[in-house]
């Protein structure tokens, strides 16, 4: 049966999107530019002159192609303001009669520079030029033109990419927080290799966020809330479930995905308990009745043990159909996929074949884009049972490659779960090599936290790795971020993690987040000011991380300070590029399987 229950949030008197966000953009145009001109002998304009003072120079050696070039005749100090609209001369040229021994005069194309190479209206804004020397058609004249188009910032390459972090800080007393805090769920929990744990229905205007209680009469149940954007208000529902409600366990927690007509998916399985993978769906109103995807006849409960059951799921949309990757068949990811959006489901193909290392054959953390491309990041084992790498790869076309688009297997779809074709995991791009120095330090037993892909191709990761020679009970833990841009990854020393979670999880964090809609934006949680990585919390804060450089480095502000408990695994659901939705869980966490913590966060706008 499903219960439903509204909860109103109540929040304080402070504005609801005012937030620490990041400004970047490029800077106005302008700039020198310094191309020069040669001794063309390119068409004359008509408004492009370099002017009556510029002397007589021989006609139209106005550069080394005789135009403006692409971007037209640039000046020495462009006002920017050049575009489609405008153009210097009918054709860009240099002059009438070669006036082109002026320095071009100073109005020179500082943005994108017309579409014909013309510089916008460079010419008339020359004012008469700065009478230059014969052949010389202006210090961005000429064939320099063409860095307006593809720099924006003044001809050439000159301009610079003006970035900063959020200027906000938290308000003074305990458990300050920057902006308005929301609790959304007065009790729950997840763990992070389900996703996407909460989803923004653009359409509908409402936040859904998914969790597992701990405690009280909700112990162990699985909860959806469906927070209205618009009214501010929750309804908080129990998910239809026979797992036991002693069975507390945030690893139970489901995933979200939103369909096409506007209702909800949710999927999820106990933590290897059963072969069950469940399924929900909300119709607007209600949740359904439980729908059970019984793993047994591909071999569940498989070998090595009892417990080698399922665990985990991550539904994510491939063109029409579903695909959902569950840690399955001999403890590594295989798919479910429905082709009726969530109602019927059927075995699909195993995606590695890793052997299983100690726990399991290794983490795994997916991002889809819901139309044809699943990216995944993944350890080989357990970082407690095997010194673990990272590995990356992904889904397209019923195919499965690696980070440079080379193809690893040729079909994700297997006749069986007993006959695929999948490949071991050190079969893709190796993201990290366990024993690499980074700053400094040389890491090892490397496990995951996130992964998106964003819409310029470009992929990030965040993960953590031990320190060598540290220990096995509580070693030292640094969390790091990587960037795949196209041809390599490159990594980048982020902050000291601090102790372990709970004594019996070495590797346990506070884990860290990337922002889906903005690549400058990360979030992580640690007990360190990772502007300095020395001065320490007594409990685990958020930090908003700010890149300017592609991840080459950060720039940080909090988001909490002066904590009473922690705040720890923080999750931003995609939304839009105006709004964000940072949400992580705040108590105090005793184990996987007992917990006092709720589901808050901030909703900001730009």
């Amino acid at each position: 049966m499903t219960h439903r229950r509204m909860i109103k949030v109540v929040s304080p008197a402070v504005p609801l999107c005012a937030l620490l966000l990041a400004a970047c953009g490029p800077s106005p145009g302008g700039g020198n530019g310094t191309g020069t001109a040669g001794t063309g002998t390119g068409a004359a304009g008509t408004s492009g002159a370099a002017g009556t003072t510029g002397g007589s120079g021989t006609t139209g050696s106005a550069g080394t192609t005789g135009t403006a070039g692409t971007t037209g005749a640039a000046g020495s100090v462009g006002p920017g303001t050049a575009g489609t609209t405008g153009s210097a001369g009918t054709t860009g040229s240099a002059g009438s009669t070669g006036g082109a021994n002026s320095t071009g005069g100073t109005g020179g194309a500082a943005g994108s520079a017309g579409t014909t190479g013309t510089a916008g209206r460079g010419g008339t804004t020359g004012t008469g030029g700065r009478g230059g020397t014969t052949s010389t058609a202006g210090t961005g004249g000429g064939a320099a033109g063409t860095g307006g188009g593809t720099a924006g910032t003044g001809g050439g390459t000159g301009g610079m990419v003006a970035c900063a972090p959020p200027t906000a800080t938290p308000p003074a007393g305990a458990d300050a927080v920057v902006g308005n805090l929301i609790t959304f769920n007065d009790n729950g929990g997840w763990c992070w290799y389900q996703d996407e744990r909460a989803v923004v229905d653009t359409t509908g205007n409402k936040l859904v966020i998914a969790s597992i209680a701990s405690g009280g009469a909700r112990n162990g149940t699985a909860e959806a809330v469906v927070y209205n954007l618009a009214t501010n208000t929750g309804q908080r529902s129990t998910l239809p479930s026979n797992l036991s409600t002693n069975n507390v366990d945030d690893h139970n927690a489901p995933a979200l995905l939103v369909r096409p007509d506007g209702q909800y998916l949710a999927m999820w399985s106990g933590h290897r308990v059963d072969c069950i993978t469940r399924t929900s769906i909300y119709n607007g109103t209600t949740w359904g009745a439980e729908k059970r995807i019984d793993w047994a006849p591909y071999g569940c409960p498989w070998a090595g043990a009892s417990t080698n059951m399922v665990t985990y799921s991550n539904p994510w949309y491939m063109g029409t159909s579903i695909l959902a990757g569950v840690r399955s068949v001999d403890t590594s990811p295989s798919f479910l996929t429905s082709t009726d959006n969530g109602v019927n489901w059927s075995y699909y193909g195993r995606l590695t074949s890793t052997p299983q290392m100690g726990y399991v054959a290794g983490y795994y953390k997916y991002w889809g884009d819901n139309v044809g491309r699943i990216d995944f990041v993944a350890t080989e084992a357990h970082p407690r049972d095997v010194d673990t790498n990272l590995w990356h790869g992904y889904i397209q076309s019923g195919k499965v490659y690696n980070s440079a688009g080379t193809e690893v297997d040729a079909s994700l779809m297997d006749a069986s779960s007993t006959n695929s074709g999948a490949k071991d995991i050190s079969a893709y791009t190796k993201v990290f090599a366990t024993g690499t120095t980074i700053k400094g330090v040389r890491l090892e037993h490397a496990w995951n936290h996130d992964i998106v892909r964003y819409a310029d191709g470009t992929i990030a990761i965040l993960w953590q790795a031990r320190v060598t020679g540290t220990g096995t009970d509580d070693p030292d833990k640094r969390i790091l971020y990587a960037r795949y841009d196209g041809t390599s990854w490159k990594s980048t020393y982020l902050v000291k993690a601090g102790t372990k979670l709970y004594a019996a999880e070495q590797d346990y964090t506070g884990l860290s987040a990337l922002d889906p809609n903005d690549p400058n934006t990360i979030y992580v949680s640690t007990f360190y000011d990772p502007s300095n990585d020395t001065t320490m919390s007594s409990k685990r804060e958020i930090w908003r991380g700010t890149t300017c450089d592609k991840g080459a480095t950060f720039t940080w502000t909090p988001v909490t300070a002066r904590s009473t408990m922690d705040n720890i695994r923080p999750i931003v659901p995609k939304w839009d590029g105006s709004h964000t939705a940072l949400l992580w869980m705040r108590g105090t966490y005793v184990s996987a399987q007992g917990y006092t913590m709720k589901i808050v966060g901030t909703l900001t706008t730009k």
